[in-house]
């Protein structure tokens, strides 16, 4: 792994709060998304581009938002997965989300509600709808036909929904789709 270079500590500490500790974390993040975060201004984003081109690095494409997950998610097809559903959720991708979920996809949160139908999980997550400034995925495990992921989810507007998802797919292939999850989150502003 590449340390960053000097690039001042407002910067540094803005990358550290999205868990972007290297080059080759910031070299998953597109230089439009790095220059959202309070302190990372046009010196730091030239200074980190001069650095990721001396390694043979580049910005990433442009996403809507900071992603940072666990490195290992291409090692197993079902971790990629639900690393693109929470993407996908928190973008309000509807086509993407069309793919992943079964057209019977069962949503829980319990004590609160269950919601079935992918449909009407898609137009529920259209209608609240948060502007996402960054994804922050802890860890992402799976085994057989379920798998379970941990995280933060960040607003533009400062809220912070703590997250952990319990998948269940349709069957045990590696393009699985996902038949049900339940949730478990903590908002807080």
């Amino acid at each position: 792994m590449t340390e960053l270079p000097n690039i001042g500590r407002p910067a540094k500490q803005a990358l550290a709060s999205v868990q972007i500790h290297t080059l080759e974390d910031v070299a998953r993040q597109s230089q439009a998304n790095l220059g959202k975060l309070h302190g990372v201004g046009p010196k730091a984003l030239r200074l980190l581009e001069t650095a990721l081109l001396e390694q043979g690095l580049q910005f990433a494409e442009q996403m809507d938002f900071i992603v940072v997950a666990p490195r290992d998610c291409e090692n197993a097809p079902k971790k990629g997965i639900m690393r693109d559903y929470l993407i996908a959720s928190g973008a309000v991708d509807r086509k993407r989300l069309t793919e992943l979920l079964t057209a019977d996809f069962i949503w829980r949160v319990p004590g609160e509600f269950e919601m079935a139908g992918r449909e009407r999980f898609i137009e529920e997550l259209e209608r609240n709808k948060e502007t996402v400034s960054s994804l922050v995925i802890d860890s992402i495990v799976s085994h057989g036909k379920e798998g379970v992921a941990h995280g933060t989810m960040t607003t533009t507007q400062g809220m912070h929904v703590y997250f952990a998802d319990f998948f269940r797919f349709e069957n045990h292939k590696k393009e699985a789709r996902i038949q049900s999850i339940t949730s478990y989150v903590l908002i807080q502003s």
